[in-house]
Protein backbone atom coordinates (compact mmCIF):
# COMPACT_ATOMS: atom_id res chain seq x y z
CA UNK A 1 0.00 0.00 0.00
CA UNK A 2 1.47 3.20 -1.13
CA UNK A 3 0.30 6.80 -0.28
CA UNK A 4 -0.78 7.75 -3.88
CA UNK A 5 -2.57 4.24 -4.22
CA UNK A 6 -5.94 5.49 -5.31
CA UNK A 7 -9.15 4.23 -3.73
CA UNK A 8 -11.83 2.86 -5.08
CA UNK A 9 -15.27 1.83 -3.22
CA UNK A 10 -18.31 -0.40 -3.25
CA UNK A 11 -21.23 0.68 -1.73
CA UNK A 12 -24.29 -1.52 -1.39
CA UNK A 13 -27.78 -1.60 0.06
CA UNK A 14 -29.87 -4.80 -0.80
CA UNK A 15 -32.53 -7.19 0.27
CA UNK A 16 -30.79 -10.06 -1.70
CA UNK A 17 -28.55 -11.77 0.45
CA UNK A 18 -27.14 -13.51 -2.46
CA UNK A 19 -26.50 -10.29 -3.91
CA UNK A 20 -24.47 -8.92 -0.81
CA UNK A 21 -22.17 -12.31 -0.96
CA UNK A 22 -21.36 -11.65 -4.22
CA UNK A 23 -20.50 -7.98 -3.58
CA UNK A 24 -16.83 -8.34 -2.13
CA UNK A 25 -14.03 -8.60 -4.15
CA UNK A 26 -12.16 -11.33 -4.74
CA UNK A 27 -13.79 -13.20 -1.79
CA UNK A 28 -15.22 -16.72 -2.06
CA UNK A 29 -18.20 -16.50 0.22
CA UNK A 30 -21.55 -18.66 0.78
CA UNK A 31 -24.56 -17.19 2.97
CA UNK A 32 -27.56 -18.96 3.96
CA UNK A 33 -30.16 -17.05 5.79
CA UNK A 34 -31.17 -18.75 9.24
CA UNK A 35 -33.75 -16.35 10.63
CA UNK A 36 -37.50 -15.95 9.02
CA UNK A 37 -38.55 -12.50 7.33
CA UNK A 38 -37.18 -10.61 4.18
CA UNK A 39 -33.36 -10.04 4.67
CA UNK A 40 -32.17 -6.75 4.54
CA UNK A 41 -27.95 -5.57 4.26
CA UNK A 42 -25.19 -3.34 3.80
CA UNK A 43 -22.07 -3.21 2.59
CA UNK A 44 -19.36 -0.58 2.44
CA UNK A 45 -15.60 -1.52 1.30
CA UNK A 46 -12.70 0.62 0.28
CA UNK A 47 -10.15 -1.24 -1.46
CA UNK A 48 -6.96 0.42 -1.36
CA UNK A 49 -4.05 -1.27 -3.34
CA UNK A 50 -4.57 -5.03 -2.36
CA UNK A 51 -5.71 -4.10 1.03
CA UNK A 52 -9.73 -3.73 1.29
CA UNK A 53 -11.52 -2.07 4.92
CA UNK A 54 -15.37 -2.18 4.83
CA UNK A 55 -18.38 -2.73 6.79
CA UNK A 56 -20.60 -5.08 6.51
CA UNK A 57 -24.36 -5.41 7.98
CA UNK A 58 -27.11 -8.15 7.89
CA UNK A 59 -30.28 -8.11 9.44
CA UNK A 60 -31.05 -11.37 9.96
CA UNK A 61 -29.18 -14.45 11.06
CA UNK A 62 -26.79 -15.71 8.59
CA UNK A 63 -24.17 -18.84 8.41
CA UNK A 64 -21.08 -17.52 6.36
CA UNK A 65 -18.51 -19.83 4.87
CA UNK A 66 -15.82 -18.80 2.77
CA UNK A 67 -12.05 -17.49 2.17
CA UNK A 68 -10.73 -14.06 2.32
CA UNK A 69 -9.05 -13.24 -1.34
CA UNK A 70 -6.39 -15.08 -2.03
CA UNK A 71 -2.88 -14.43 -0.35
CA UNK A 72 -4.83 -12.32 1.98
CA UNK A 73 -5.54 -12.81 5.55
CA UNK A 74 -9.31 -11.90 6.43
CA UNK A 75 -9.82 -10.29 9.87
CA UNK A 76 -13.66 -9.07 11.39
CA UNK A 77 -14.73 -6.94 14.47
CA UNK A 78 -17.87 -6.44 15.49
CA UNK A 79 -19.53 -2.75 15.85
CA UNK A 80 -22.45 -3.76 17.10
CA UNK A 81 -23.68 -7.44 18.00
CA UNK A 82 -27.38 -7.94 18.94
CA UNK A 83 -27.15 -11.61 20.85
CA UNK A 84 -24.31 -14.31 19.92
CA UNK A 85 -22.20 -15.02 17.58
CA UNK A 86 -20.73 -18.42 17.02
CA UNK A 87 -17.10 -19.01 15.56
CA UNK A 88 -16.17 -22.36 14.50
CA UNK A 89 -18.67 -23.63 17.28
CA UNK A 90 -17.04 -21.20 19.85
CA UNK A 91 -19.06 -17.97 20.99
CA UNK A 92 -17.76 -14.68 20.34
CA UNK A 93 -18.20 -11.84 22.00
CA UNK A 94 -18.49 -8.37 20.95
CA UNK A 95 -14.83 -7.44 21.73
CA UNK A 96 -13.56 -10.65 19.91
CA UNK A 97 -11.55 -10.10 16.18
CA UNK A 98 -11.82 -13.26 13.98
CA UNK A 99 -8.85 -13.78 12.00
CA UNK A 100 -8.82 -15.61 8.87
CA UNK A 101 -5.61 -17.23 7.23
CA UNK A 102 -5.30 -17.37 3.32
CA UNK A 103 -6.71 -20.20 1.87
CA UNK A 104 -8.99 -21.18 5.14
CA UNK A 105 -12.05 -21.42 5.51
CA UNK A 106 -14.45 -19.47 7.64
CA UNK A 107 -17.52 -20.55 9.77
CA UNK A 108 -19.75 -18.49 11.58
CA UNK A 109 -23.07 -18.18 12.11
CA UNK A 110 -24.19 -14.38 13.21
CA UNK A 111 -26.55 -13.15 15.95
CA UNK A 112 -30.05 -11.25 14.33
CA UNK A 113 -28.14 -8.14 13.26
CA UNK A 114 -24.75 -8.31 12.77
CA UNK A 115 -22.72 -4.98 11.94
CA UNK A 116 -18.98 -5.38 11.57
CA UNK A 117 -15.55 -3.80 10.33
CA UNK A 118 -13.97 -6.29 7.88
CA UNK A 119 -10.49 -6.20 6.63
CA UNK A 120 -8.65 -8.21 3.56
CA UNK A 121 -4.41 -7.61 4.54
CA UNK A 122 -2.04 -8.94 2.03
CA UNK A 123 -0.19 -11.91 4.01
CA UNK A 124 3.14 -10.69 3.57
CA UNK A 125 2.05 -7.21 4.88
CA UNK A 126 0.69 -8.53 8.24
CA UNK A 127 3.57 -11.58 8.74
CA UNK A 128 6.04 -8.28 7.92
CA UNK A 129 4.48 -6.09 10.43
CA UNK A 130 3.96 -8.93 13.46
CA UNK A 131 6.83 -9.86 13.13
CA UNK A 132 8.28 -6.20 13.61
CA UNK A 133 6.51 -5.86 16.63
CA UNK A 134 7.06 -9.06 18.60
CA UNK A 135 10.41 -10.30 17.26
CA UNK A 136 8.61 -13.00 16.21
CA UNK A 137 7.02 -15.01 13.33
CA UNK A 138 3.80 -14.40 15.39
CA UNK A 139 1.48 -14.64 12.31
CA UNK A 140 3.53 -17.24 10.16
CA UNK A 141 2.27 -21.07 9.92
CA UNK A 142 -1.17 -19.90 8.75
CA UNK A 143 -3.08 -18.69 12.11
CA UNK A 144 -6.30 -18.91 11.86
CA UNK A 145 -9.06 -18.21 14.78
CA UNK A 146 -10.38 -15.81 17.00
CA UNK A 147 -8.63 -13.50 19.56
CA UNK A 148 -10.04 -11.68 22.65
CA UNK A 149 -9.13 -7.80 22.77
CA UNK A 150 -9.09 -5.57 25.84
CA UNK A 151 -12.82 -3.55 25.82
CA UNK A 152 -10.65 -0.25 25.40
CA UNK A 153 -8.82 -1.41 22.42
CA UNK A 154 -11.43 -2.53 20.47
CA UNK A 155 -13.54 0.25 21.41
CA UNK A 156 -10.33 2.82 19.67
CA UNK A 157 -10.37 0.13 16.82
CA UNK A 158 -13.85 0.86 16.10
CA UNK A 159 -13.79 4.99 16.23
CA UNK A 160 -11.22 4.52 13.86
CA UNK A 161 -12.90 2.09 11.67
CA UNK A 162 -15.19 4.40 11.59
CA UNK A 163 -13.70 7.25 11.15
CA UNK A 164 -11.90 5.91 7.97
CA UNK A 165 -15.10 4.84 6.39
CA UNK A 166 -16.81 8.52 7.03
CA UNK A 167 -13.52 9.96 5.54
CA UNK A 168 -12.92 8.20 2.79
CA UNK A 169 -16.89 8.41 1.42
CA UNK A 170 -16.15 11.78 0.76
CA UNK A 171 -12.64 11.29 -0.84
CA UNK A 172 -11.96 12.75 -3.87
CA UNK A 173 -8.70 12.22 -6.43
CA UNK A 174 -7.11 15.00 -4.15
CA UNK A 175 -7.37 13.34 -1.00
CA UNK A 176 -6.05 9.88 -2.43
CA UNK A 177 -3.18 10.14 -0.34
CA UNK A 178 -4.70 11.10 2.77
CA UNK A 179 -6.93 7.91 2.75
CA UNK A 180 -4.19 5.27 1.92
CA UNK A 181 -2.55 7.02 4.76
CA UNK A 182 -5.38 6.43 7.07
CA UNK A 183 -5.90 3.11 5.91
CA UNK A 184 -2.44 2.19 6.58
CA UNK A 185 -2.33 3.50 9.97
CA UNK A 186 -5.88 1.65 10.78
CA UNK A 187 -4.63 -1.48 9.63
CA UNK A 188 -1.44 -0.80 11.44
CA UNK A 189 -3.11 -0.20 14.59
CA UNK A 190 -5.52 -3.66 13.95
CA UNK A 191 -2.37 -5.61 13.79
CA UNK A 192 -0.10 -3.88 16.64
CA UNK A 193 -3.22 -4.79 18.84
CA UNK A 194 -3.35 -8.12 17.44
CA UNK A 195 -0.05 -8.88 18.49
CA UNK A 196 -0.18 -7.61 21.61
CA UNK A 197 -2.76 -9.41 22.95
CA UNK A 198 -1.78 -12.36 20.82
CA UNK A 199 0.66 -13.09 23.99
CA UNK A 200 -2.01 -12.51 26.56
CA UNK A 201 -5.43 -13.25 25.02
CA UNK A 202 -7.36 -16.49 25.19
CA UNK A 203 -7.32 -18.15 21.33
CA UNK A 204 -8.67 -21.06 19.68
CA UNK A 205 -8.12 -21.77 16.19
CA UNK A 206 -9.41 -25.27 15.20
CA UNK A 207 -13.27 -26.16 15.25
CA UNK A 208 -14.98 -27.08 18.56
CA UNK A 209 -16.57 -31.20 18.46
CA UNK A 210 -20.18 -29.70 17.97
CA UNK A 211 -19.15 -27.75 15.30
CA UNK A 212 -17.50 -30.76 13.56
CA UNK A 213 -21.00 -32.97 14.42
CA UNK A 214 -22.94 -30.32 13.23
CA UNK A 215 -21.04 -29.21 9.84
CA UNK A 216 -20.86 -33.68 8.99
CA UNK A 217 -24.47 -33.65 9.61
CA UNK A 218 -25.64 -31.01 7.52
CA UNK A 219 -23.43 -32.48 4.80
CA UNK A 220 -25.19 -35.48 5.12
CA UNK A 221 -28.50 -33.87 5.19
CA UNK A 222 -27.80 -32.27 2.20
CA UNK A 223 -26.41 -35.41 0.10
CA UNK A 224 -29.43 -37.48 1.15
CA UNK A 225 -32.72 -35.14 1.31
CA UNK A 226 -34.42 -37.84 3.04
CA UNK A 227 -31.94 -38.86 5.63
CA UNK A 228 -33.48 -38.79 9.05
CA UNK A 229 -31.87 -37.80 12.25
CA UNK A 230 -31.73 -41.30 13.64
CA UNK A 231 -30.16 -42.43 10.60
CA UNK A 232 -27.82 -38.97 10.92
CA UNK A 233 -27.23 -40.27 14.64
CA UNK A 234 -25.80 -43.66 13.90
CA UNK A 235 -23.68 -42.77 10.56
CA UNK A 236 -22.06 -40.11 13.20
CA UNK A 237 -22.10 -42.56 16.21
CA UNK A 238 -23.44 -40.17 18.61
CA UNK A 239 -26.93 -39.65 20.76
CA UNK A 240 -29.50 -37.90 19.65
CA UNK A 241 -29.66 -35.76 22.67
CA UNK A 242 -25.57 -35.21 21.77
CA UNK A 243 -27.05 -34.30 17.94
CA UNK A 244 -29.44 -31.64 19.82
CA UNK A 245 -26.90 -30.43 22.42
CA UNK A 246 -24.23 -29.90 19.52
CA UNK A 247 -26.74 -27.67 16.94
CA UNK A 248 -28.50 -25.82 20.44
CA UNK A 249 -24.27 -24.82 20.94
CA UNK A 250 -23.70 -23.98 17.52
CA UNK A 251 -26.56 -22.70 15.86
CA UNK A 252 -29.18 -22.04 18.55
CA UNK A 253 -31.87 -23.96 16.75
CA UNK A 254 -32.90 -27.81 16.78
CA UNK A 255 -31.10 -29.74 14.11
CA UNK A 256 -34.50 -30.40 12.66
CA UNK A 257 -35.17 -26.68 11.93
CA UNK A 258 -31.65 -25.63 11.29
CA UNK A 259 -31.96 -28.62 8.53
CA UNK A 260 -35.27 -27.41 7.43
CA UNK A 261 -33.64 -23.99 6.34
CA UNK A 262 -30.63 -24.91 4.57
CA UNK A 263 -32.33 -26.95 2.66
CA UNK A 264 -34.85 -23.93 1.99
CA UNK A 265 -31.59 -21.95 1.20
CA UNK A 266 -30.86 -24.79 -1.76
CA UNK A 267 -34.21 -24.13 -3.06
CA UNK A 268 -33.95 -20.55 -3.18
CA UNK A 269 -30.42 -20.64 -5.01
CA UNK A 270 -31.68 -22.84 -7.68
CA UNK A 271 -34.48 -20.97 -8.28
CA UNK A 272 -32.30 -17.40 -8.14
CA UNK A 273 -29.98 -19.07 -10.61
CA UNK A 274 -32.88 -20.34 -13.18
CA UNK A 275 -34.90 -18.56 -15.48
CA UNK A 276 -38.72 -18.91 -15.44
CA UNK A 277 -39.56 -22.26 -17.44
CA UNK A 278 -35.81 -23.59 -16.68
CA UNK A 279 -36.98 -25.42 -13.27
CA UNK A 280 -39.77 -26.22 -12.05
CA UNK A 281 -40.82 -25.35 -8.27
CA UNK A 282 -41.94 -28.63 -7.09
CA UNK A 283 -39.38 -30.44 -9.13
CA UNK A 284 -36.63 -28.09 -6.90
CA UNK A 285 -38.66 -28.34 -3.74
CA UNK A 286 -39.22 -32.46 -3.89
CA UNK A 287 -35.24 -32.52 -5.06
CA UNK A 288 -34.45 -31.03 -1.33
CA UNK A 289 -36.87 -33.61 0.39
CA UNK A 290 -40.36 -32.04 0.31
CA UNK A 291 -43.58 -34.06 -0.41
CA UNK A 292 -45.97 -31.43 -0.07
CA UNK A 293 -45.45 -28.49 -2.12
CA UNK A 294 -48.15 -26.31 0.43
CA UNK A 295 -46.28 -27.28 3.51
CA UNK A 296 -43.08 -26.19 1.36
CA UNK A 297 -44.62 -23.09 0.15
CA UNK A 298 -45.51 -22.07 3.52
CA UNK A 299 -42.41 -22.88 5.01
CA UNK A 300 -40.25 -20.94 2.23
CA UNK A 301 -42.19 -18.06 2.66
CA UNK A 302 -42.20 -17.68 6.14
CA UNK A 303 -38.25 -18.18 6.19
CA UNK A 304 -37.80 -15.21 2.78
CA UNK A 305 -40.88 -13.27 3.07
CA UNK A 306 -41.40 -14.08 -0.59
CA UNK A 307 -43.58 -16.87 -2.48
CA UNK A 308 -41.00 -19.26 -4.60
CA UNK A 309 -42.57 -18.05 -8.11
CA UNK A 310 -41.64 -14.18 -6.92
CA UNK A 311 -38.01 -15.35 -6.18
CA UNK A 312 -37.86 -17.07 -9.83
CA UNK A 313 -39.58 -14.58 -11.63
CA UNK A 314 -36.85 -11.84 -10.29
CA UNK A 315 -34.10 -14.02 -10.86
CA UNK A 316 -30.98 -12.41 -12.63
CA UNK A 317 -30.92 -15.08 -14.72
CA UNK A 318 -34.42 -13.80 -15.74
CA UNK A 319 -33.04 -10.46 -16.91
Amino acid sequence: MTSDTPAQRITLRTQDFCELQEASTGWDQDYVQLSPGQFSGSLEMVQVGTTQIGRECWGRKIRYRGAAPPGTFGFALALEQAGPANWVGRSIDLDTVIVQAPGREADLVSPENWDALVFSVPKDDVETLTSEYSGEDTFSGALHGAISLNQDVATNLRQLGRAFLHYSSAGSDNRAKDVAAQAQQLVTTLLWDLTIAHDTAEFFAEPAKHAVIVDQATELALSDSGVRLAEICAQLGVSLRTLHYAFQDVTGMSPATWLRRIRLNQVHKTLQRSRPGDVLIRAAAKQCGYRHFSHFSEQYQRLFGTMPSQTLHSSKAAD
